[in-house]
């Protein structure tokens, strides 16, 4: 049951946080179209779908991190590959990166991805580090 918990919370926030980039991208774009932002063919409801298998991608591998047998590197490498390999292959059946913005817009695309993904595991791993030293920390001045 606590192991059905941690996955249903870690989907979850993955998704949640999925959406949270997804809107203010759109925000971002819908801006900088002057206000007309056009999306035909089930197209927000295609690119809703992507957010939550690309949200489950980065999510559901955190589980890695909780196993004694994987090393955190290990655990790093295999969680980002297969978020950005989930990520990449939704994007590109949407249509967030397509080759008809030609290739400098794909790149920067990619490049940014990337960035963005590294920069909440980062964040992640900060909070997860901080939290163990507290906990830690409490654990020591309880035994004493």
């Amino acid at each position: 049951m606590k192991l059905f918990k941690e996955i249903i919370k870690r989907v979850f926030i993955s998704i949640a946080m999925s959406f949270i980039i997804f809107i203010a991208i759109g925000i971002i774009f819908d801006i900088k179209d002057g206000g007309n932002f056009t999306l035909t063919d089930y197209g927000f409801t295609k690119m809703a779908l992507a957010c939550v298998v690309s949200g489950l991608g980065f999510g559901v591998p955190t589980l890695l991190y909780n196993s004694d047998r994987i090393s955190p590197t290990i655990a790093s490498v295999l969680h980002l590959g297969i978020g950005f390999t989930i990520y990449f292959a939704a994007a590109s059946s949407v249509g967030w990166i397509t080759a008809e913005r030609g290739i400098k817009a794909c790149v920067i695309t990619v490049v940014s991805v990337i960035v963005i993904g590294l920069i909440i595991w980062v964040c992640f791993m900060k909070y997860n580090k901080n939290l163990a030293e507290k906990m830690n920390k409490a654990l020591g001045e309880k035994h004493r």
